[in-house]
């Protein structure tokens, strides 16, 4: 019997900046559970390209040319309430942040995110947990070392910062899904962290 696939999560962006809109493209095209679909550079353009696309992810530049990316964003969410919008922003304002929150987005990311902290936020905010990271400068330093971890766990975040979602890390090491999503919670609260995102931040910081 022949193993039906998953199909994968499409994806799209709305920033004015093209070299930065090349780069996300860039990430996402060797990701297999991801599928690009559109990019725009002005609100109007993003309401336009996802009024035809209906992507399942849409990033979400907070300042383009022609309006703010929460407006765009509530114009969005008003019609398609199940829509998945990630803010993206390089302002680590909190009151931005709470506009975001009561608007409806799923997140808030720091434009100085690396590949592998933007592919778990999108892994994230699919899962339904909303993810708001923090900038560089004001990350967290939590009271737990990574000395706590065990070798499964490590070997976990391994994986999970090469993209790879639960269901590929069970079929890798010949767990179930249900242990490795185990072995996540026990991570986070091993380090005391909110989500993956931050789990991938902090083993970057630590060289996990």
């Amino acid at each position: 019997m022949k193993e039906l696939r998953k199909p994968k999560i499409t994806i799209a962006i709305a920033d004015d900046h093209k070299i930065f809109v090349e780069g996300i493209r860039s990430v996402t095209k060797d990701v297999d559970w991801l599928e690009w679909t559109g990019e725009a550079y002005t609100g109007k353009a993003a309401l336009e390209m996802f009024k035809q696309q209906q992507p399942e992810v849409l990033l979400l530049d907070y300042h383009l040319p022609d309006a703010k990316g929460i407006e765009i964003a509530t114009e969005i969410l008003h019609s398609h309430p199940g829509a998945i919008i990630l803010i993206l922003s390089m302002e680590n304002d909190n009151d931005i942040i709470y506009q975001c929150k009561v608007a409806g987005v799923m997140g808030y990311l720091i434009k100085n995110l690396s590949s592998d902290e933007l592919l778990a936020a999108v892994e994230e905010a699919v899962s339904g947990r909303p993810v708001f990271m923090w900038s560089k400068e004001n990350a967290p330093s939590p009271s737990k070392h990574a000395d706590v971890l065990s070798k499964r766990e490590k070997e976990i975040i391994h994986w999970i910062r090469n993209g790879l979602t639960s269901q590929e890390i069970a079929e890798k090491l010949f767990l179930s899904t249900y242990t490795v999503d185990t072995h996540r919670r026990n991570i986070l609260r091993k380090l005391e962290l909110k989500n993956t995102a931050m789990m991938v931040q902090y083993a970057q910081q630590h060289h996990l």
